[in-house]
């Protein structure tokens, strides 16, 4: 019995040196893209939400979910060059996780399917500052973060 707890301990810290050791090997490469929560305010409309936010490791980069109606949404919106912002569709992260998102699959793009999307971006309207960005909305609402 006690050989068998033994391999059977073996085997499990071999799988999880392997798990460990691709998640590394795909970040170092590029393939992998973490993003940590981010603190700060999510507001709509002038009113604080219960909102969050991660970025990724570069900052250049920010997943804005807001959680001011009967479903979360989250955006995807370029910190530096670039003014698109995508609609995450019914994806979004989990509030205090890290998030590890692949290249060949993103959860937000532009192919996200339209009928996902509740409230969707309107284009040409980021506006950066020194710690925010706000933009709005097809339905009018005016999304804002502070970081």
């Amino acid at each position: 019995m006690k050989t068998l707890l033994k391999v059977l301990g073996w085997l499990v810290l071999g799988a999880v040196l392997m798990v460990a050791g691709a998640a590394l090997y795909s970040t170092w490469k590029g393939y992998t893209t973490w993003y940590f929560r981010v603190n700060g305010r999510v507001m709509v409309d002038g009113h604080e939400t219960t909102g969050y936010m991660h970025a990724n490791t570069q900052r250049t980069i920010l997943l804005l979910t807001r959680a001011d109606g009967p479903r979360k949404e989250t955006y995807l919106v370029p910190l530096g060059q670039g003014s698109t912002i995508f609609d995450c569709g019914e994806w979004h992260p989990v509030r205090f996780l890290p998030i590890a998102i692949g290249d060949l699959n993103p959860a937000c793009s532009p192919f996200t399917d339209p009928a996902e999307v509740v409230d969707g971006p309107t284009d040409k309207t980021l506006v950066r500052g020194r710690r925010s960005i706000e933009f709005s909305t097809a339905s009018g609402k005016k999304i804002k973060a502070e970081f």
